[in-house]
């Protein structure tokens, strides 16, 4: 499996190109762009300049981040304003993808962004299926045309719709199109009551397995658990031993991507950020026996 840096990670005390500079310089495979990050580098840069970088760069553009779906989105009760911002992200990740060379799109499934607010996501599931097919089945006759796969993302938590490898499964099989399949993120996983059973991975079809993320998580009670908990590989309560060997057993040979959102990591020089990321992120495929 190959070593990818997301975005997210030094998100607050770095940028695009930066990022770039420095996941070449400390041996990272691929990276996987965010689109705001992506937004400001156009301010100063072009898509051409980006795609200059990768043809000279060993560092391959991976998954672009990532599309927010919500269930109303192409029916006649569609919010245009929230419409038309999904659709902007939709066409920015596509076009830059196929510019590039990336061939996938994060595309997280819905949820309440506001959580202290909006409380649990409590829509009953039978209309949450049917919306969310409904919704994968359209943006993958769209990303079709730019050859970009669409990787659904579950979150475990209670604010999100689809918590589990099995929702998630079910739903990229009834949209049943090439291009339409998973992420597997350690801690959105381990944000299903804590799971440490990764065998769950198994439920799903390895062939639709497009992309994974990992992170570790703080050992801390459930209901303290919040995506800003997540850490480097090795610092947390993960057992991100079964969850490599679990991708292993199943025949996953992609990018393996570390993902936080820690304000801690934050606070730090990017330097920092990507030489920690990589050393604990290497150390833990090397323990698993994945890494290349």
């Amino acid at each position: 499996m190959k070593i990818g840096f997301n975005e997210a990670t030094a998100r607050d005390c770095s940028d695009l190109q930066t990022d770039l500079e420095l996941a070449e310089k400390y041996g990272f495979d691929a990276i996987e762009i965010r689109l705001d990050m992506l937004r400001n580098y156009l301010k100063d840069h072009s898509v051409d300049e980006l795609a200059d970088f990768f043809k000279h760069s060993r560092v391959r553009p991976h998954a672009m981040n990532a599309l927010y779906i919500y269930e109303d989105l192409f029916t006649d009760h569609d919010d245009p304003a929230k419409h038309q911002e999904v659709m902007d992200d939709f066409q920015l990740g596509c076009e830059t993808a196929q510019r590039i060379g990336s061939k996938t799109f994060i595309v997280v499934a819905p949820l309440h962004r506001n959580p202290e607010v909006e409380g649990i996501y409590d829509t009953p599931w039978e209309t949450i299926f049917a919306n969310c097919v409904r919704i994968l089945k359209k943006l993958g006759d769209m990303a079709a045309k730019y050859d970009v796969k669409l990787c659904l993302e579950s979150v475990g938590h209670e604010y999100s719709s689809i918590r589990t490898v099995e929702q998630a499964s079910d739903i990229v099989n009834a949209v049943d199109k090439d291009n339409v399949g998973l992420v597997f993120d350690a801690c959105n996983l381990y944000l299903y009551h804590q799971l440490q059973d990764f065998s769950v991975m198994e439920l799903a079809d390895p062939k639709k397995v497009f992309d994974v993320h990992i992170n570790d998580a703080d050992d801390r009670p459930m209901e303290g658990l919040t995506q800003t908990n997540r850490c480097f590989c090795g610092t947390g309560d993960i057992d991100l031993q079964d969850f490599l060997r679990v991708l292993k057993r199943i025949g996953y040979s992609g990018v393996v991507s570390i993902e936080t959102f820690r304000p801690d990591y934050w606070k730090e020089s990017p330097e920092w950020v990507f030489s920690h990321a990589y050393k604990t992120t290497r150390d833990a495929m090397e323990k698993a026996g994945v890494a290349e």
